[in-house]
Parts: structure tokens; sequence; C-alpha cells
């Protein structure tokens, strides 16, 4: 039976789309009856530089001769061979003004010496197998695709409430990292308001970040039915996704992109970015005509703000009949989205270090 060392490091950090894709894949592990799993974490909690020393020098002395180690959330001991390392986007390269220097500096160094000493190295999407080989130095054929999931509370209401045409609410997840692209989508909603080409009561509810105050210097940020409401629990999130007409999702850079799987498996149309990993997980384009068409979402270009517009407008003009075979759509395509399969693909990532 293989035996799997966890570096659960993750445990005692703030809960992110990368500690909860950690989460999720111990748990799928320690089910499983193919292998053993023992999860090694730091006593207390240690961040920054402290929770770097106890995983370099701390973690290693801790393992079996062996067991393979996994370490889930993108960093882990460079002096460690039977390791898979899961990096998950290449975001320090390819967007370093969402980090603080010092930041910047220690994964850019740290990640490449990682992935070089790795047994094997694994990651979320194509797109991020794609670049991280580039910045890593490493063959694509050593990166494995993992994907990703949502958890099962993510799911549908029984009945949902029906679009009132004259009062539509759009939801967007985002915060103030440059690669969100917020303000562009703030400019577009005003554009349509200042145009008269969306509903006066119509709503865009702005989740995650931070609070309405943050978000004040944007332009058009008191724009008509703009609604800033920070930070949400987890609770409260999935309501909104459940209850609104259509999730708006403008980022220009993701490693995979959750919100946008997390929309969809609560039935909730997606409105997204044809950026990055995104069109990954969207898949293909909602065609409203071809009624065979299993598309799930209606993709913009990010960067252009009439782009962003247009695309709302479009989602507007849908017959009610249309906006549901819209989301019927989305809801088989979040289905195809299983932390199960990310566990299987995990296990068969760690077998190939077996095998060498």
């Amino acid at each position: 039976m293989m035996q799997i060392a966890v570096n659960s490091r993750f445990r005692s950090r703030p809960v992110t789309g990368v500690e909860r894709f950690a989460g999720e894949v111990c748990s799928r592990l320690a089910s499983r009856t193919d292998v053993e799993v023992e999860e090694i974490a730091p006593e207390g909690s240690l961040s920054g530089m402290r929770g770097h020393a106890w995983e370099q020098w701390s973690l290693p002395r801790k393992l079996k001769n062996k067991s393979i180690l996994f370490s889930p959330c993108n960093t882990g001991p460079v002096t460690v061979n039977r390791q898979l390392a899961v990096i998950h986007d290449a975001a320090v390269w390819e967007v370093p003004e969402s980090f603080s220097r010092g930041f910047r500096t220690i994964y850019q160094n740290l990640l490449p010496r990682l992935a070089r000493k790795s047994a094997a190295v694994a990651t979320v999407s194509e797109y991020s197998r794609e670049r991280l080989a580039h910045f890593l130095g490493i063959s694509e054929e050593r990166i494995h695709v993992l994907g990703n999931a949502v958890d099962p509370v993510f799911r549908p209401l029984p009945e949902r409430p029906g679009i009132d045409p004259n009062a539509p609410t759009f939801l967007c997840a985002g915060s103030l990292d440059p690669r969100k692209n917020l303000p562009r989508l703030v400019r577009a909603w005003a554009r349509l308001h200042e145009q008269g080409r969306i509903p006066e009561k119509a709503k865009l509810n702005i989740i995650g970040g931070a609070n309405a105050r943050s978000f004040a210097h944007f332009d058009q940020a008191d724009a008509p039915g703009l609604n800033w409401l920070g930070r949400v629990s987890d609770e409260e999130l999935i309501r909104h996704y459940q209850t609104s007409d259509a999730f708006l999702f403008p980022s220009l850079y993701e490693g995979f992109g959750l919100p946008p799987l997390e929309a969809m498996a609560c039935g909730c149309p997606v409105l997204l970015s044809n950026r990055a990993s995104l069109p990954e997980v969207g898949g293909p384009i909602f065609t409203p005509d071809d009624h065979s068409s299993t598309g799930a979402v209606l993709y913009f270009e990010p960067e252009n703000e009439e782009n962003i517009a247009a695309a709302i407008n479009s989602f507007l003009r849908l017959s009610p009949e249309t906006r549901e075979r819209m989301r019927s759509n989305a809801l088989q395509r979040a289905e195809s989205f299983t932390w199960e399969s990310v566990a299987e693909r995990t296990v068969e990532a760690m077998q190939s270090i077996e095998a060498q």
C-alpha cells in the first residue's frame, strides 16, 4: 500500500482557494483504501518566514523512508525528492504587481528549486501547466494536471425564482487585486446605465476582498445599482449564487478560477472573461440559437469595457426559456468537476513516483 505524508502546513492558514483545494483532496485521499495517509503539521500557527523554516528544516526530518510527500499548497521542502509538489499558478511571474516585493522574491527563487528537486510536479489547469513549464524551466511532461472542483454545498435551490425583467440582479466576486479587473467592470456597468441599455433597477452586487470604502477611489464607484458587499460567509456566498440572475467574472488572470465553477454549480448563468485558464472552466460558449449546444457561458474580452457591457446586454436580451437552457448547461458543466476525480489524478501522479 502506498504511504502518503501530507505537508499540512496549510491547516493553520486562513482558507483561500488553495487551502480549500488541499483540504478537499486530503479528505478524499483519507477515505481511500488503497493508500495510507499521514498528515504532518506544525504545532500551532506558523506564518511567514517561520512557516517556511518549519517546512524546509523540520518537516523533512519527520518523514518516513517509504513515504511520498504530498505538498498541495505551492511550497514544499527543496531537499525532498519523493514529493508531489502542487504549484497552482505562475502568478508571481505573470502578474508580479499583485504581490509584495518580498513575497515575489521568495517564491520566484523557491518554486524553480522545488520543481527541479521534486520527483513530480502538479498544477490545476492546462494553462498553468504550460506557463509553469516556461517559468520553472522544466518540461510540460513532468507536470500533472489535477484539476479542481467545488464543495457539494454549492448547489442550486430546489425552485429558483425567475428573473425580474425590471430589476435583474448580477453578482461579481473580486478584490482590489489589479488582476481581478473590477474598475473596467464598474465603468462598463456605469456606461450601460448612462446609455439607457439596462433597467434602472438593475443591481450589481460585488462581494469579497474589502468593504465599500476600499473601492471608493474607483471611477464610477457610485454608479446606479452598484452594491459593495465586502466579505461574506460561505453561506451568504452560496445564497447570492443561488438567487442572482447571472455571475460576472472579469478577471485578467487565474490559475484555475473557482468562482465561475461555484456559480455554475449553484445554477447561476456565467458571463466570463476569455483570459488565461477561464475557458477551461467555462467550456464551450453558449449559443442561444443552437438548441443542441452544450455551451454554458457567455465570454467577453476583459480589457474592452464595451465588450463587457455588450455581454451583459446580450444576456438581458435572452428569453426566459433560453436563460433556463443556459442554466441547465451550466449545472451539467459543473457536475463534470469532482473532488473524487481530482483525488484519483493525485494518486496516479504519486504512483508515477513509485514507479521511478
